[in-house]
């Protein structure tokens, strides 16, 4: 049985993906064509990517409802001598001149319990220099409860371990959501114990 997802032009539920990187639905031919122009260049490196993608929850700037997209990513190390690293290939969704950073948490929000695992979610550090709009995503989410004004889009990632930030694995987009929307919620708005 196909899996419901959501039309990404309207919303409407649909079973139909993209033929080619089977990430995005459409309920409509003329829906997919519309968004051609946005989604081709996602879609082409998701692709090539292969087997080497991982599922990210995206929170798009400019979309009311958090989505999986797939992230690709290649082995990378900075030097010889150095560890290998998951280097992942994000610029789709930020702008050039982005100043991407990561930020790790592994607690239920700021001062919760731990979580057992490190999630992380990539932005655009220098959105309030760059003119980003905030994200409609993450408002949406937090019912306007956000505790600070994100902006641009945000990809959140599961970590593969506790204790290494180098590596990823796939967001389960329903044990993981409601963490990253507790954490909008209290970032900027709860002092930090630790």
């Amino acid at each position: 049985m196909a899996t419901i997802q959501s039309c990404l032009m309207c919303g409407t539920p649909t079973t139909k993906s993209c033929s080619s990187c089977k990430s995005v639905s459409y309920c409509n031919r003329e829906h997919q064509k519309k968004d051609w122009r946005a989604h081709k260049e996602y879609c082409l490196k998701v692709k090539a990517a292969g087997a080497n993608t991982f599922d990210a929850i995206l929170f798009a700037v400019n979309e009311t409802k958090p989505r999986l997209v797939k992230v690709p990513w290649e082995l990378s190390r900075v030097s010889e001598d150095d560890v290998q690293y998951q280097k992942l290939d994000t610029d789709v969704w930020f702008k050039q001149d982005a100043a991407v950073r990561p930020l790790y948490f592994h607690r239920l929000g700021i001062n919760g319990p731990q979580l057992g695992r490190a999630l992380c979610f990539k932005y655009d550090d220098d959105f309030s220099i760059n003119g980003s709009p905030l994200n409609r995503c993450i408002v949406n989410v937090t019912e306007g409860k956000a505790g600070h004004p994100w902006c641009g889009n945000i990809v959140a990632l599961r970590m593969q371990s506790l204790y290494t930030y180098d590596f990823y694995d796939n967001v389960d987009i329903e044990q993981d959501l409601k963490l990253f929307v507790t954490y909008f919620e209290e970032y900027g708005r709860v002092k930090p114990v630790d």
